[in-house]
C-alpha cells in the first residue's frame, strides 16, 4: 500500500437523494405499459403533458427526481403533466401496478428559459382585522443565517448522536476469525460483526470495510463504526447487516483486491448466514481502503451492487482502465456509488474528484459528496453513515434515504420574489374555555392564508399552524406591524405554491390564548392541552364550513374523520407541545400529519411513559383504519427544548415498528438552530414539501 500524510478539519454534511427503482414483475410484452415520450422539452412556467400506453387496469403514481427543476402531477389515469420550474434536466418516474405486477418508467424533462416574463398583476394581501385581538407580540429581529451546507439542493444532515452509545440500543457480538490469503499464504485475521438479533434462520446482505494504511481492522471500532451501524438500524435508517473487517495493513493492493473474491468472501459465506446476491454485497473503505474499494466495486460488478469510496487516495485509475471506470450497462441501474471528498483533504487531493468525472465520463451516476472536513476519522465517520443509509435499497419499495429532506430552505426560494400572493382573510368564531366545571363562553379568531389559485370549486389541504409563547396567530404567516413578513415565510409559502414546488393548501394560524378578559388557567401551559376541545369543536368546523376543503363542507365529525389525510398541524415551542396534545394525542382521528418544532413537556422520569402513549396512538390509528400520514420533527443542536423531545422520539423510534423513518417519521436538527424562527422557517419548508404527499 502506498504511503499518505493527515490533516485535520470541520465537517458539515451534504448529500442529494438518490433513488432509483429496477424493473417489476415480468409482463408480457404486447401488454407492457410503456411511455408515449421517453424525453420531453419543456419552458419554465409551461407544462406538458406525457401519456401512458397499455396503462389499463393499473395504478399510476408520478414523481420528479428533482422539484426544484420541474414537476409532475398525474393527469387522469394514464397521463401526467410536467411542470418546468426552473431550467436543467430532471427525470420523472412513472410506477405503474396492477396486483403483483410492477413496472417503473422513467422520462427525461429538458427545463428551457422562458422567453416571456409573466408581469406582476397580483394583489398583495389586504386582511381585515379580526375584533378579538391578542397583543402584536414584542418585534422580533430578522433572523441571521448560520452555518449551513450549501452544495446541494439536497442538504444530509447527520442525526444528533448518531455515533454515540444508546443503553436502549441493542448491539450484536463481534466475532474473530482468519482465512487463509492465496496470495500471500499468510492467514488474515478478519472481525465479524453480527445484527443485533442474529440468526442464522435468516440470510443478511454483507458490508465488507476496508481501513486504510497502517491501520488495521480495529480502525473501524476507534473510529464507532459499531455504534453507527447499530444505531442506524435500531432507528431503522439501515438495513441489519452483516460487517466484515478484514486486516489488510501491510498488504498490496492487487493482493487485497485478489483476496476479496477468492478467499475472503467465501470465508464469510460458508461461516455465517449471508445472502450471495450482487444486490446484498456492499465493499468501502477509506483513504487507502476506498481506493481498493472502487478498484473491487468496477472490476467485480457482477459480485457487488454497492461501493462506497470514503476520501479515496489516487491510483485506482492505474489499476482500472480510464476508459472502462463505470459500472457497465447491464448493471448501470442495479448499481451504487457514493464517492466522499474532504473540502480541506490534501491527502485524498484531486483523487475523488477525478473518479467522480471518470465514472461521469463512462456513463455510471455517482452520488459525490463533498464535505467540509480534511483526511480524518470524523470525515471518514460522517461518510460511513451517508453510505449505510443507502444501502440494500435499489430497486425495493424502501428506497427513501433517511433524512434525506431538504434541511435548508434553497437561495433560490429564499431570494425569489413571487408575482403571485395568496390572501389572508380573518375568521371569527364562537367557543369556550372548557375549563372543567367553568367553562365560559367567548370569541375567537385566526388567520387563514388562501393560496394565490384559491378556487370555491377545488377541494385544498388545510394545515393548521400554531404559534409560540408569547407570540399570536399573526405570527407564522402575516408578520407584525413593524417589520411585517419579518419571517420570510409569507414570501416563501407564495413562491412554493407559484412554482409547483409543493401543493397549494389552506393554512390556519389560530392560537391558544384567550382573549382579554377571560380568565386563564393557572398553568398557561395548560392552554396547549385545553385547545384540543376547542380545535375539535369550533375551530375545525368554522374554518372548513367555510372555505373549500375535503371535508366538502360537511363539518361533521364523520366527514372530519374521513377527510383526515387532508389535514395537518404544525406549531413551535408552545405550539409544539399543542400539536403532540391537542392534535396528535386528542385528535387522532381528525388529522394524519403532525409537525412539533422545538419541545414537548416533559420531565425526565415520564419519558418511557410518554414513548409508549406516542406509539400506542399510532399502532391504535392503525388498527382502526386510520394510517400515520408523517410525524416531522424538528429541533436544532443549540435549541434549550431539545433534550426531552428529541429522548422520547428517539426511544419510540427504536421501539417500535410502526415508526420508519424516512417513510411516515423523521427528526430533522438543524446543526447550530437555536429557539427561533431561523430554525423554524427551515422546518415549516420541509413540512410544506412532506405534508399532504400520499392519500
Amino acid at each position: 500500500m502506498r504511503r499518505t500524510t493527515k490533516c485535520i478539519g470541520l465537517l458539515v454534511a451534504a448529500a442529494l437523494v438518490l433513488q432509483a427503482a429496477l424493473p417489476g414483475a415480468e409482463i408480457s410484452a404486447a401488454a407492457k405499459p410503456k411511455l408515449a415520450k421517453k424525453s420531453v422539452e419543456v419552458k419554465v412556467g409551461a407544462k406538458k403533458k406525457v401519456k401512458v400506453k397499455n396503462a389499463k387496469g393499473y395504478k399510476l403514481k408520478v414523481k420528479s427526481k428533482k422539484k426544484a427543476v420541474v414537476t409532475a402531477k398525474k393527469k387522469g389515469k394514464a397521463a401526467f403533466v410536467v411542470k418546468g420550474v426552473k431550467a436543467g434536466k430532471a427525470k420523472v418516474v412513472a410506477t405503474l401496478k396492477k396486483g403483483s405486477k410492477k413496472v417503473t418508467l422513467k422520462c427525461t424533462v429538458k427545463v428551457i428559459k422562458s422567453d416571456n416574463v409573466t408581469p406582476d398583476n397580483t394583489v398583495g394581501p389586504n386582511p381585515t382585522q379580526g375584533t378579538n385581538v391578542t397583543p402584536i407580540p414584542t418585534a422580533t429581529v430578522e433572523p441571521t443565517v448560520a452555518p449551513f451546507p450549501v452544495l446541494d439542493t439536497y442538504a444530509d444532515v447527520l442525526p444528533y448522536g448518531y455515533d454515540v452509545d444508546k443503553s436502549f440500543v441493542t448491539k450484536g457480538d463481534v466475532e474473530e476469525m482468519t482465512y487463509k490469503s492465496t496470495a500471500t499464504g499468510k492467514d488474515v485475521k478478519v472481525l465479524v460483526q453480527l445484527p443485533a438479533e442474529y440468526s442464522k434462520d435468516v440470510t443478511y446482505p454483507v458490508l465488507y470495510l476496508i481501513h486504510d494504511e497502517e491501520d488495521t481492522e480495529k480502525a473501524w471500532k476507534d473510529m464507532a463504526a459499531d455504534q453507527i451501524i447499530y444505531n442506524s438500524t435500531a432507528f431503522k435508517m439501515a438495513k441489519d447487516m452483516i460487517v466484515v473487517m478484514p486486516n489488510v495493513n501491510g498488504a498490496k493492493d492487487e493482493d487485497v483486491i485478489s483476496d476479496f473474491s477468492k478467499d475472503l468472501k467465501p470465508a464469510i459465506e460458508a461461516k455465517y448466514s449471508v445472502a450471495k446476491d450482487r444486490h446484498t454485497t456492499a465493499v468501502a473503505g477509506y483513504g487507502t481502503g476506498g481506493r481498493i474499494a472502487l478498484c473491487i466495486g468496477l472490476t467485480m460488478e457482477d459480485q457487488v451492487a454497492y461501493t462506497g469510496a470514503l476520501a479515496p487516495v489516487e491510483g485506482a485509475l492505474s489499476y482500472v482502465d480510464k476508459a472502462s471506470f463505470g459500472v457497465p450497462s447491464e448493471y448501470s441501474d442495479k448499481s451504487f456509488v457514493m464517492i466522499q471528498k474532504g473540502k480541506s483533504d490534501n491527502v485524498a487531493g484531486n483523487a475523488p474528484a477525478d473518479y467522480q468525472k471518470a465514472l461521469s465520463a463512462n456513463g455510471t451516476d455517482c452520488l459525490y459528496l463533498e464535505m467540509e472536513g480534511s483526511h480524518d476519522t470524523a470525515l471518514y465517520k460522517d461518510g460511513l453513515y451517508n453510505l449505510i443509509r443507502r444501502l440494500f435499497k435499489k430497486g425495493t419499495d424502501d428506497e427513501g434515504v433517511s433524512n434525506g429532506f431538504v434541511t435548508k430552505v434553497p437561495d433560490d426560494v429564499d431570494r425569489a420574489q413571487p408575482n403571485q400572493r395568496g390572501r389572508i382573510e380573518v375568521i371569527t368564531y364562537d367557543t369556550e374555555t372548557y375549563d372543567e366545571g367553568n367553562s365560559v363562553k367567548m370569541q375567537k379568531w385566526a388567520n387563514v392564508f388562501l393560496p394565490y389559485d384559491y378556487d370555491p370549486d377545488k377541494k385544498y389541504n388545510v394545515l393548521y399552524l400554531m404559534h409560540g409563547g408569547g407570540e399570536n396567530a399573526d405570527t407564522w404567516i402575516k408578520g407584525d406591524n413593524i417589520y411585517g413578513d419579518y419571517t420570510q415565510n409569507q414570501k416563501m409559502v407564495n413562491w412554493l405554491f407559484q412554482s409547483g414546488y409543493c401543493d397549494s393548501c389552506i393554512i390556519v394560524n389560530p392560537t391558544f390564548y384567550r382573549p382579554d378578559g377571560i380568565a386563564n388557567p393557572e398553568n398557561i401551559r395548560d392552554l396547549t392541552v385545553i385547545f384540543q376541545h376547542e380545535l375539535r369543536n369550533d375551530l375545525i368546523p368554522a374554518v372548513e364550513a367555510k372555505y373549500s376543503t375535503y371535508a366538502n363542507g360537511d363539518v361533521s365529525i364523520e366527514s372530519l374523520q374521513a377527510s383526515r389525510m387532508h389535514r395537518g398541524f404544525a406549531g413551535l415551542s408552545m405550539g409544539s407541545n399543542t400539536t403532540y396534545e391537542s392534535a396528535f394525542f386528542a385528535n387522532y382521528d381528525l388529522f394524519a400529519w403532525f409537525a412539533p418544532y422545538s419541545g414537548i413537556f416533559r420531565d425526565e422520569d415520564q419519558y418511557v411513559a410518554e414513548r409508549d402513549r406516542f406509539i400506542k396512538t399510532i399502532v391504535d390509528g392503525e388498527a382502526n383504519g386510520m394510517p400515520l400520514g408523517f410525524f416531522y420533527c424538528g429541533n436544532g443542536t443549540d435549541d434549550f427544548a431539545l433534550t426531552a423531545q428529541y429522548a422520547i422520539m428517539e426511544m419510540a423510534l427504536a421501539e417500535s415498528d410502526a415508526l420508519v423513518q424516512g417513510r411516515n417519521f423523521e427528526f430533522v436538527m438543524v446543526p447550530g438552530g437555536e429557539h427561533n424562527m431561523w430554525q423554524w422557517h427551515i422546518h415549516l419548508y420541509n413540512t410544506l414539501k412532506i405534508f399532504f404527499t400520499k392519500e
